[in-house]
């Protein structure tokens, strides 16, 4: 079985911004594989944060276009935060003390299974409950059956 790895916002951002250099080629090396290989997931805080930021760094743009690409990533995962998750969300704060929101998507990545939480802005190798949390530009996603 492939291994559930729960994308943060950032690593999507970086996947489309033209701006980030090797950070762009790094990102959507690891969508790629993730995609390939279907461990894939999101939720719908990352899909409002990406929408957030379409918005924000490209206003000219069509909002069907916009609506069009967003609603392609519901494959990867649409759900929206629910009470068990706000639960689990306040044990991480205990736990990892890490900001609302990136507890509220540590949560989310526990309840759905994912082995692994790629990001960039938590520590790296910091845990909660089985879930890993892995810098995708200090490691590559091969190295993710390694990580223990």
């Amino acid at each position: 079985m492939t291994d559930r790895v729960f994308i943060d916002t950032n690593v999507l951002i970086y996947a489309r911004d033209r701006k980030a250099g090797t950070k762009r080629d790094v990102a959507r090396d690891w969508l790629r594989s993730l995609g390939e290989t279907g461990g894939l997931v999101v939720n719908r805080q990352v899909i409002n944060e990406l929408t957030r930021w379409i918005l924000a760094r490209e206003p000219g743009r069509a909002v069907g276009d916009v609506r069009e690409e967003l609603d392609a990533l519901a494959h990867w995962g649409h759900k929206a935060i629910d009470d068990e998750e706000i639960d689990v969300a306040w044990d991480v704060r205990l736990q990892l003390g890490y900001g609302w929101y990136d507890c509220l998507l540590i949560a989310a990545a526990h309840q759905a299974g994912c082995r692994f939480f790629l990001t960039e802005d938590m520590s790296a190798g910091a845990r909660y409950a089985g879930v890993i949390l892995v810098n995708p530009f200090t490691t590559a996603p091969d190295a993710l059956p390694n990580l223990s």
